[in-house]
């Protein structure tokens, strides 16, 4: 029985990503980007391209949590996003980088 229970641990953690290892998801979050190549990096920690989230939960763990968007070529957008509440998508447009 307590088997079971840590392969259901296990396989909570991974389904909402949780970038925290050890610690509780207390909100999840999805990502819809533009561009949807864009690299997703939460608390420095490179996420993937946002594509990846946008049907997928991400979960994060209690604290504020820095968010960031980039790609060659767009200026790149930052944001602080709480680490408890409802579960949430997070819409990022990347503007071009002036020439």
């Amino acid at each position: 029985m307590r088997l079971v229970a840590l392969i259901a641990i296990a396989l909570c953690s991974c389904a909402t990503g949780n970038t925290n290892r050890g610690a509780r998801s207390t909100v999840a979050y999805k990502f819809v980007c533009s561009p949807r190549d864009a690299t997703l990096i939460v608390d420095e920690q490179n996420m993937g391209q946002c594509v990846l989230w946008e049907q997928r939960w991400l979960g994060l763990g209690p604290g504020t949590h820095r968010v960031r968007v980039e790609r060659e070529g767009f200026l790149p957008n930052e944001a602080e996003l709480p680490g408890q509440g409802p579960r949430g998508t997070i819409r990022v447009e990347l503007r071009e980088r002036p020439e």
